[in-house]
């Protein structure tokens, strides 16, 4: 397989590329993301009346909130219906950890019963993870959708594919469902099995970052798929090795935002490693998708791919929806599942919903697009005042990740003095910069590029990269840490 790849650059080169692929052109008749929005809603529509009847019959938690609301399920005949609907809080699914979710098993059909497969949320409040169920019916679906994901995003079965998230103790979407994706179009994977070593555990299984770097190179591997700033700290040390990275020419970096900057960053030293074109692909993932919702276009947006499994809402507090690419709270609704089962269910985002067609791709199917910064979706916890202001972390984030020079950073809010609660608040800024970058100029560059996106001049520290970021010990890079007094 050659390593240069060509990123189609609108829907007639799209077209030309997916039958080029006789997996992906004999697939395309049954891709509903490519139907009308008309086919799309009728076929959402039949799905919702009949994923109802389920809930009623098979819920435990629909069952009896129903009776609750006074709802009939079967007068939610149509996606419009669902306003109807109350909404469903992260709070309600954490009261027993997501048991009451999981649908009744129904001994009349096999493949609905079957537990085949359990991930998990990777926290809450209560420092307990949640269960999340699939059946066998689920993961076939899956596999459906995972195939349309590789196609919306050019993995090709031919493909390479290195495996970076961390072998956890929670088993999470990140790790498992690549083995999926890869699985569904027939990719060859590879892993890099790396991960922090468990506390009292009498070995360390993990292999280490230089292990999965030589094992790129040795096995030629053409696409990664990990968490981003993983990723990114991966390149960075084979750039400085000098290693031949000539073949990679997709990324898939996941789990947190990847700025403009960041992209165009990896990129380069990428290239300077002897690659080509790469197309970067910064995907929306959360549990209660089971997946990471792919981009055809970096930045472009982030498909539902297979609309006939999911109906995404950008909602007010109430359950009103919001307007077309209007940014709001994200609710999930499942519409064709049978282990874990979500109604208008809070995912704890703020998101834009566009239903618009997609103008890089020509699909019809629902697309989040960034509603701040380069990101999908701002966790609505990670909102906080500062210095009296209502601030939105994700707009600093987005200012300093695309500043050239930055390599790591990490921004903690504290007090001017530690043992006054009362005091002023300070914003500070620790960064990680690159190899002989003018030390004073990109200082003066942050203040001024973070008081512009939320009026707030940070006092920026230059540390070592690994006091931001250590790869061996921790998931991924915290880029906003709250040290104030809580309460």
């Amino acid at each position: 397989m050659s390593n240069k790849f060509k990123v189609p650059r609108n829907p007639e080169e799209i077209m030309t590329w997916i039958n080029s692929i006789p997996m992906y052109r004999e697939d395309h008749p049954n891709d509903l993301s490519f139907k009308s929005k008309e086919a799309i809603r009728d076929i959402q529509d039949a799905c919702l009346v009949k994923q109802m009847d389920r809930l009623e019959k098979f819920s435990p938690y629909y069952r009896e909130r129903f009776k609750e609301w006074g709802l009939d399920p079967t007068s939610i005949k149509t996606i419009d219906d669902l306003e109807k609907v109350p909404l469903t809080g992260k709070g309600d699914f954490m009261k027993d950890r997501g048991e009451s979710f999981k649908l009744d098993m129904d001994f009349a059909n096999i493949m609905e019963y079957i537990l085949y497969e359990i991930t998990y949320t990777t926290g809450t409040t209560t420092g307990m993870p949640s269960r999340f169920y699939n059946t066998t019916y689920d993961m076939f679906m899956q596999s459906w959708m995972f195939r349309i994901g590789c196609k919306i995003c050019y993995l090709e079965p031919d493909d390479i594919l290195m495996n970076l998230f961390p072998f956890h103790f929670i088993p999470h979407i990140g790790y498992y469902k690549t083995l999926h994706f890869a699985s569904a179009v027939g990719m060859t994977l590879c892993f890099g099995f790396t991960g922090a070593a468990l506390p009292g555990f009498p070995h360390n299984i993990h292999r280490s970052m230089q292990q999965a770097i030589e094992d790129i190179e040795k096995k030629k591997v053409n696409a990664i798929s990990g968490i981003a700033s993983y990723i990114r700290r991966l390149i960075i040390t084979a750039e400085e090795q000098g290693r031949d990275f000539s073949r990679i020419n997709k990324i898939q970096a996941l789990g947190e935002p990847v700025p403009k900057g960041m992209r165009e960053d990896m990129r380069r030293r990428l290239q300077g490693m002897g690659a080509g074109e790469v197309f970067i692909s910064n995907a929306f993932g959360f549990t209660e998708g089971q997946t990471a919702f792919q981009e055809c276009r970096e930045l472009g947006g982030a498909h539902s791919g297979t609309p006939q499994l999911y109906y995404f809402e950008a909602v007010d507090e109430s359950g009103k929806r919001k307007p077309d690419g209007e940014p709001g709270l994200l609710a999930i609704t499942h519409l064709d599942r049978r282990g874990t089962c979500l109604l208008r269910y809070l995912v704890g985002d703020i998101v834009a919903v566009t239903n618009e067609p997609c103008p890089h791709c020509g699909r019809n199917d629902q697309r989040l697009v960034t509603a701040a910064g380069s990101t999908y979706g701002t966790r609505t916890k990670e909102l906080m005042k500062v210095k009296g202001t209502l601030i939105n972390p994700e707009i600093m984030r987005d200012a300093v990740a695309n500043t050239p020079g930055v390599i790591e950073y990490q921004f903690i809010i504290t007090k001017e003095k530690a043992d006054d609660p009362y005091s002023m608040d300070v914003l500070k800024l620790k960064v990680g910069a690159d190899a002989g970058v003018d030390l004073k100029k990109l200082e003066s560059t942050l203040k001024e590029k973070v008081k512009r996106a939320v009026e707030l001049t940070p006092r920026v520290e230059f540390v070592q990269c690994s006091d931001i970021f250590n790869p061996g010990q921790t998931l991924k890079a915290t880029r906003v840490i709250d040290e104030r007094p809580q309460g």
